[in-house]
């Protein structure tokens, strides 16, 4: 049964969803993943064991990966990628220090690319991505994650006009 707290609504751009589980987290990754167009950058935000990783899992499943239980952190290899319907590029900024290091990941070629990239440690890159969408993640005690998900205006416009649910928490499921 889905537990997952509806959205309430900031504004027009912004979601706040309560989980209350690890699967109910990565529910709603795979839910942000059905609406997104390719490209699409995700940037990622929290702290050490916020549930980033949990999340980012659950959008490559929503992006079709038939294993995602292979989706784990790339702190040390930087970047993992994944085929679903499309390139998925799992990103982890946590390790790096300075901007040196961050472009000799070649990070501006994989937001570039044909694909879905997903960002973890986003509050490092140094720069904005105006077309990202962010999700900010927070341990709300025990389970609990509270996880604000921010469209750019751009991606409001296309979701209306794709008619697609007014954003995650988004719809409900038919159950």
């Amino acid at each position: 049964m889905n537990r997952i707290r509806h959205a309430r609504r900031r504004d027009r751009g912004e979601r706040v969803v309560l989980t209350r589980s690890e699967s109910e987290t990565e529910e709603l990754g795979a839910r942000l993943a059905e609406l997104l167009s390719v490209p699409s950058v995700v940037l990622l935000r929290g702290s050490l064991g916020a549930g980033k990783t949990t999340f980012a899992r659950g959008m490559v499943r929503g992006l079709g990966v038939e294993d995602p239980s292979a989706v784990s952190s790339p702190s040390f290899t930087l970047v993992n990628v994944y085929r679903g319907r499309c390139p998925i590029y799992h990103v982890d900024l946590y390790r790096l220090s300075g901007d040196r290091e961050l472009h000799s990941t070649g990070l501006d070629e994989i937001i570039d690319a044909d694909g879905v990239t997903v960002i973890e440690w986003s509050e490092r890159l140094g720069y904005p991505i105006p077309s990202a969408v962010e999700v900010e993640i927070s341990d709300a005690g025990d389970d609990r994650r509270n996880i604000i998900v921010r469209f750019p205006r751009t991606r409001v416009i296309e979701l209306q006009s794709r008619k697609k649910p007014a954003a995650i928490g988004l719809a409900k499921r038919k159950q």
